[in-house]
């Protein structure tokens, strides 16, 4: 392992404690600030909202059984898209705490970026040097989508926390082989993929590459072998047991498998240029150079494998989840370590150099840029708050009361109507968008009709409500045709329109 902490802390470990106390001090401060505001992602957010709502429910003697049944029966209405673990941590929260408050979450997440990017901190020390290390960890803290994701109540924090964990174990294993830390990195990536599944191509593409590294004598066939089996196994017994059980056999999760994987957008320009874009702007454009630049720079040929390696599995990454590589800016926080350990060692090399430049005051400009990056970081995060169209609670609330929380529920209202549901206590689903997009459209696509799309809901509607009107008037002219000559209007308000009684006869 490489330890070169006297290089610029002069033998000094106390030194180094302290920047790195001030560095993530900065990162968890950066993050409290706003932690009330709405979130970023707000479908994401709520969807989890929705679960820990019936998790906290559940343990709760104190409440109606209505509040029980309409939480539970919401929680059943959405895709459990992989174990609520995030969720139910939160519900013991509220427990705790003896109120439910949805900020309470992002305490959560938070805690488990910032623990992530300890152990990113660790990896690219034994890679590298206490300078680069630093310089991985610091990126990983206050890049500003990172700062976003962390804020969110959904599980991608404690994806990357395990991802990272997983990598480090990874990476220690082939610094000192053993059987033991073999089953040790193979258990943790195992664990890592049964939480969330999108790292399994990178944590794969890691231990394949470093394993090609091992493989001194240049037969590739080779790099097959006893560790690498057990690796895979150990790695996909938990995550074949749970998503293999929602694709294949239960069905709760085909739908999120079709609507990820869309080859017909690969030959389409529009969907490289959206990837490379929104990767880009996740990454950071500066430190993608610097990435570049980094990993031409790099002289350790495990790192170079192991950067190799993890980029491969982003890629592959990409082919497979077609429609949200292009379209979902936190299917890229995966590339966020890859960055790091390739862009840090590079700009270890160039502080280096201008400490040698600055002489004894070396440390004021880098303090100085420290609190440069830490303002730009909270600006960009404090732009992006707010300004996602959000229905006030009590209104929500009011809507809830009007329809008798009713479990039949259909609506026109804003991020699928996760936070309708949350607020105003009701279940049911979102209307079907219409198909008007050919870009998105999938070529055997054929538009529904109103009946068609009524009879694909899974229950017969007992109110519709719209909070939404844009959308409505624009998307769903045929839905209000259908509202206005077959359905009673019993609210009708600036605010939201409800609808019910609808007689059977239904729009062709």
């Amino acid at each position: 392992m490489v330890n070169t902490e006297a290089s610029t802390f002069g033998g000094k470990s106390h030194w180094l404690k302290f920047c790195l106390f001030l560095m993530f001090l900065l990162a968890a401060l950066i993050r409290r600030d706003e932690i009330r505001a709405p979130g970023h992602l707000i479908e994401r957010e709520y969807n989890s909202a929705i679960f820990a709502h019936a998790f906290y429910m559940d343990g709760n003697d104190n409440v109606e059984q209505w509040r029980k049944d309409i939480a539970f029966t919401a929680r059943d209405q959405l895709p459990m898209l992989e174990p609520p673990l995030t969720e139910y941590l939160v519900s013991l929260i509220y427990r705790i705490m003896g109120r439910e408050e949805i900020w309470y979450s992002r305490y959560v997440t938070n805690l488990f970026w910032l623990i992530g990017g300890m152990f990113l901190y660790k990896t690219v020390r034994v890679l590298a040097s206490v300078e680069a290390a630093l310089i991985a960890a610091g990126y990983y803290l206050f890049v500003p989508w990172g700062i976003i994701i962390s804020r969110s109540f959904q599980p991608d924090s404690l994806m990357m926390l395990m991802f990272l964990i997983s990598l480090y174990g990874i990476v220690l294993h082939f610094k000192a082989p053993t059987w033991r830390s073999l089953m040790v990195a193979g258990f943790l990536t195992g664990l890592t993929l049964f939480f969330r599944p999108l790292v399994l191509f990178a944590l794969f593409g890691a231990f394949g590459a470093l394993s090609v590294h091992r493989n001194k004598n240049g037969q590739w066939f080779q790099v097959i072998d006893r560790q690498l089996v057990v690796f895979v196994v150990l790695s996909l017994i938990f995550p074949l047991a749970f998503y293999g059980y929602g694709i294949y056999i239960a069905g709760f999760l085909q739908g999120q498998a079709d609507l990820s994987f869309r080859p017909y957008l690969l030959p389409r320009w529009e969907f490289w240029q959206g990837w490379f874009n929104l990767g880009a702007r996740v990454s950071g454009y500066s430190f993608l150079l610097f990435a570049i630049l980094g990993f031409f720079a790099l002289r350790d040929r495990l790192t170079r494998f192991l950067v190799a390696g993890l980029a491969i599995g982003y890629f592959v990454f990409g082919l497979f989840f077609t429609f949200h590589i292009h379209t979902h800016p936190y299917y890229h926080i995966q590339l966020l370590p890859t960055i790091a350990i390739c862009a840090a060692p590079f700009l270890a090399t160039v502080a280096k150099t201008f400490r040698r430049w600055a002489g004894g005051n070396w440390w004021i400009p880098i303090a100085m840029c420290l609190v440069i990056v830490s303002y730009f970081s909270w600006r960009e995060v404090r732009n992006s708050l707010y300004t996602s169209p959000f229905e006030n609670p009590n209104l929500d609330w009011e809507v809830g009361e009007a329809v008798g929380h009713s479990p039949r529920t259909v609506f026109v209202a804003y991020h699928y109507g996760l936070p309708l549901e949350y607020y105003g206590e009701l279940a049911g689903a979102p209307w079907p968008v219409r198909i008007d997009d050919p870009f998105y459209r999938h070529p055997d696509a054929q538009e529904l009709s109103v009946q068609e799309r009524l009879d694909g809901l899974g229950f017969v509607p007992e109110y519709f409500v719209i909070t939404n009107f844009d959308l409505y008037h624009r998307k769903h002219q045929d839905l209000q045709a259908y509202l206005e000559n077959y359905c009673s209007p019993i609210r009708d308000t600036d605010a939201y329109l409800i609808y019910a009684n609808c007689r059977t006869v239904a729009v062709k």
